[in-house]
């Protein structure tokens, strides 16, 4: 959906930043996205600083936006983790395009 996403608006942006945050994903926007968002799920300590951030960048509903797709995102991840849905060919063969590299 990412990728698709950024080819139909026509937005730069890095898919191997998904797997790497070493690689930049593009704008400081999308770093200001990341940032909230491993911040949201718990991987980083500063909720606070990089909601503050990407208040900055996109406002209180881009905000909203961006939380509730974080969201929607975990609800869907839980989900199929739970019903045990398998990873389906072409999903697999996307996976080098953000940057990992899976074994069958």
């Amino acid at each position: 959906m990412l990728r698709a996403s950024a080819e139909t608006t026509g937005h730069e942006f890095d898919l191997r930043s998904v797997a790497d945050r070493s690689v930049h994903p593009g704008d400081e926007t999308d770093a200001a996205l990341y940032r909230f968002t491993d911040a949201l799920i718990g991987r980083t300590d500063d909720l606070d600083d990089a909601r503050a951030a990407l208040l900055e960048r996109l406002g209180p509903r881009g905000v909203v936006a961006a939380a509730s797709s974080a969201g929607n995102f975990e609800q869907m991840n839980r989900l199929v983790d739970a019903t045990g849905l398998p990873i389906t060919t072409e999903r697999w063969d996307t996976a080098p395009s953000i940057g990992l590299s899976l074994d069958r």
